[in-house]
C-alpha cells in the first residue's frame, strides 16, 4: 500500500529553537521511555560511572504499565521540577553525546504526533511548545496542507504511531475523515462570530451522536453526509448566528465553572505555570474570595470595554486555529461519540478564553505585539498543564458530569461569554 504524509502548512517546516526558546520541554513531566530505548540508555549510560548513577537515581521502571513496551519506564524530573539529563545550557545531554538513537521517541518527537488514517500518515505539532503556538496562531489558512517528508523527521524510520485507523476498522472509524473535516471547515469560516462557529459545530455533533458512536452499528454514509451538509449550509448557518446573538449569557454560571477548576489546579499544582497565572490574576485585581465569581464574571461579559476591537479580532483568530489543531491532532474517536468530545473541547477553549481576557485586561489593553507574547505563554503553559493532563480532564469530566452538564443544554454556558 502506496502511503501519503500530509501536515498542517505552518507545521511542515517546524524546527526546534534549542538554547533560544523561551522554556524547555523537559520540564515538570514524566518521559515515558519504551522498552526498546530504555535497554540502549540502559547500556550508553552504563559505561561510566557518573552517568551510570544519574540513570539508576532518576530512571525507573514503570511498574503500572499496562501496554508494557511502549511505557516500559520513565525518567523522573529532578527536585527543581527539570529533567536531570539536561546540561548546563538547558539542552539534553544525552541528546549532544550520543544523538537520538538511544532518546526515547517522546524525547525524540516531541512536539511531533504522528497519527495514521487508512493510507495516510499525519504529522501535527503539539500545542504544549511555544514555538508551535506562535506558528500556528498566525497562519493564515488553518486547512492548508503540506506535504511531509519521513527523511526530515527525527526518526524517519521506525518512528511511533500514536493512534492508527484503518479501512477494516468499526464504522465509527469509518466515516472519522468525514465529520472531522466538517467540523473544521466550519471552525475555519471566519465570515462568522467564533461564538456562532462554535454554537454550529455543537448543534451539529449533538444532532449526529444518537445514531453515530463508538458502539454504532451501521451507519448510513448517505444519511450523515445529508445531516452534516444541512447543518453546516451558509443559509442555515447565517440563521444560527441570529440565534447565538439572542442567547441569554449565563456568565455567571460559566465563571463557576471556570473559577472551579482553576482554584482545583491551584490546590492540586500551585507551583504550574497556569495555576500562578491564575492566582495573579486573582491577587491583581484584589478580589476577595466570595465575590471572585460576581467580578470575574463583570470582566469578561464586557472585554469590548477593556479590549479593542483589533485585540478582540486577534484573541478569536489565535482562539480559531487553537481550535482546528485540537481538532486535527486529538481525533475525537477516542471518545464515545462526538458530542462527548466537543463538550469537553468547549470546556477547555471557555478555561483558555476567559484566562487570555482575564490576563490581558489587568494589563490594560496591550498592544498587539505584547498580545502574541501573552498569548503564547498562556497557550502552550494551558496545553502543558491542562489540555495534555489526561487525570486533570477526568476530574474535569466527572465534575461535569455529576451535574448533568455533559449535555447540549449546557453548550451555550461554554460558548456565550459577552
Amino acid at each position: 500500500m502506496s502511503l501519503s504524509y500530509k501536515t498542517p502548512s505552518y507545521f511542515s517546516s517546524f524546527s526546534c529553537l534549542g538554547s533560544d526558546c523561551e522554556d524547555t520541554c523537559c520540564r515538570n513531566w514524566e518521559v515515558k521511555l519504551d522498552r526498546q530505548h530504555y535497554n540502549l540508555l540502559n547500556d550508553t549510560m552504563s559505561k561510566q560511572h557518573n552517568e551510570e548513577s544519574l540513570f539508576k537515581q532518576y530512571v525507573h521502571l514503570n511498574e503500572n504499565s499496562i501496554s508494557s513496551d511502549h511505557d516500559y519506564a520513565f525518567i523522573r524530573m529532578g527536585v527543581n521540577g527539570y529533567c536531570a539529563m539536561l546540561d548546563a545550557k538547558g539542552l539534553c545531554s544525552i541528546h549532544n553525546k550520543y544523538g537520538v538513537d538511544s532518546m526515547g521517541d517522546v524525547c525524540t518527537m516531541f512536539p511531533r504526533v504522528i497519527s495514521r488514517c487508512n493510507d495516510t500518515m499525519e504529522l501535527s505539532g503539539a500545542l504544549s511548545c511555544p514555538e508551535v503556538v506562535r506558528e500556528c496562531i498566525d497562519d493564515t489558512n488553518p486547512l492548508k496542507i503540506a506535504r511531509f517528508k519521513p527523511a526530515d523527521l527525527p526518526r524517519s524510520k521506525n518512528y511511533p504511531i500514536q493512534r492508527e485507523i484503518l479501512k477494516d476498522d468499526s464504522e465509527y472509524f469509518e466515516y472519522f475523515e468525514l465529520v472531522r473535516e466538517t467540523m473544521m471547515q466550519t471552525m475555519a469560516n471566519e465570515k462568522y462570530d467564533f461564538e456562532t462557529r462554535l454554537y454550529v459545530v455543537a448543534n451539529l455533533v449533538n444532532k449526529i451522536s444518537p445514531f453515530y458512536h463508538s458502539a454504532c452499528q451501521k451507519t448510513e454514509t448517505e444519511q450523515l453526509a445529508s445531516v452534516l451538509f444541512s447543518l453546516t449550509q451558509d443559509e442555515f448557518v447565517a440563521k444560527l448566528d441570529l440565534v447565538v446573538k439572542d442567547l441569554p449569557s449565563d456568565i455567571s454560571i460559566t465563571m463557576i465553572v471556570v473559577h472551579s477548576i482553576l482554584s482545583t489546579k491551584l490546590q492540586q499544582a500551585e507551583n504550574d505555570n497556569i495555576s500562578q497565572l491564575y492566582k495573579a490574576i486573582i491577587d491583581k485585581l484584589n478580589i476577595m474570595d466570595d465575590n471572585v465569581v460576581a467580578e470575574l464574571s463583570k470582566l469578561v461579559e464586557n472585554p469590548s470595554t477593556e479590549l479593542s476591537k483589533e485585540n478582540r479580532v486577534y484573541i478569536e483568530k489565535a482562539l480559531t486555529r487553537y481550535m482546528i489543531n485540537c481538532l486535527y491532532r486529538e481525533w475525537f474517536v477516542s471518545m464515545p461519540d462526538p458530542f462527548t468530545y466537543f463538550q469537553m473541547l468547549l470546556v477547555r477553549i471557555t478555561i483558555l478564553r476567559s484566562l487570555i481576557y482575564l490576563d490581558v485586561i489587568t494589563r490594560n489593553n496591550i498592544e498587539q505585539h505584547e498580545l502574541k507574547q501573552r498569548i503564547v505563554y498562556i497557550m502552550y503553559n494551558f496545553a502543558r498543564d491542562i489540555d495534555q493532563n489526561l487525570e486533570f480532564l477526568k476530574v474535569i469530566y466527572s465534575a461535569l458530569s455529576e451535574q448533568s452538564m455533559m449535555n447540549f443544554d449546557f453548550s451555550p454556558v461554554f460558548i456565550r461569554l459577552n
